[in-house]
This record gives C-alpha cells, structure tokens and sequence, in this order.
C-alpha cells in the first residue's frame, strides 16, 4: 500500500518591517521612474530635480534596506517580504549608486 504524506502550511503572518521594506522599495522605484519621465519630457535639462529624486530614491533604498534586515530578527513569522524587500532595495541603492558615480 502506498503512503499518502500530508503537508501542512503554517499560516504565519508577514513581519512588519518586511512589508515596509517592500513599500520602501516600491517608492524608490517610482521615484526612479519619474525622475526619468521628467529627464525626458525635459530635455535633460531638469539637472537639480532629478538630482533631488536620485537622492530621496537613494535614502528610500537605504532605510528600506535596514528595516528589511532588521525586520528578520521577529520571531514565528514570515520572511518572504523582508527577503524580497532587502534584496530589492539593495539592488536599487546599487543601482542608484552606479549612476551617482557615473554621472549620468
């Protein structure tokens, strides 16, 4: 006879930090959106407003980035949003970097 193997999901809530992080990271990406649509819809010549949204984004991704990590320290919970959240706003603080640096 064949065994039938039973698996249960817990219902464990999200932490909360993990579903700022994710809202932190939503913001520094819109943030990045308008500040293109704006470059573009102005010729480039929108130089200290993008440059205002670039470091608004930049600061978004950074505390976004540190809730995400500290958001892992909750007990009985569910991480999938504190691990989207990091991961996410360190791709964008990475990314915002690069352009910093580069310039553009």
């Amino acid at each position: 006879m064949r065994r039938k193997y039973k698996y249960a999901f817990t219902k464990k809530d999200e932490t909360e930090g993990g579903f700022a992080s994710v809202i932190f990271a939503g913001i520094s990406l819109l943030l990045f959106v308008v500040a293109a649509i704006l470059s573009f819809a102005w010729k480039g010549n929108a130089g200290t407003w993008i440059g205002v949204l670039g470091f608004m984004a930049i600061l978004f991704s950074i505390c976004g980035f540190f809730i995400g990590i500290k958001s892992f320290q909750e007990k009985e919970k569910n991480y999938r949003l504190s691990v989207l959240g990091s991961m996410g706003n360190g791709v964008f603080f990475v990314g915002w970097l690069a352009l910093f640096l580069i310039g553009v």
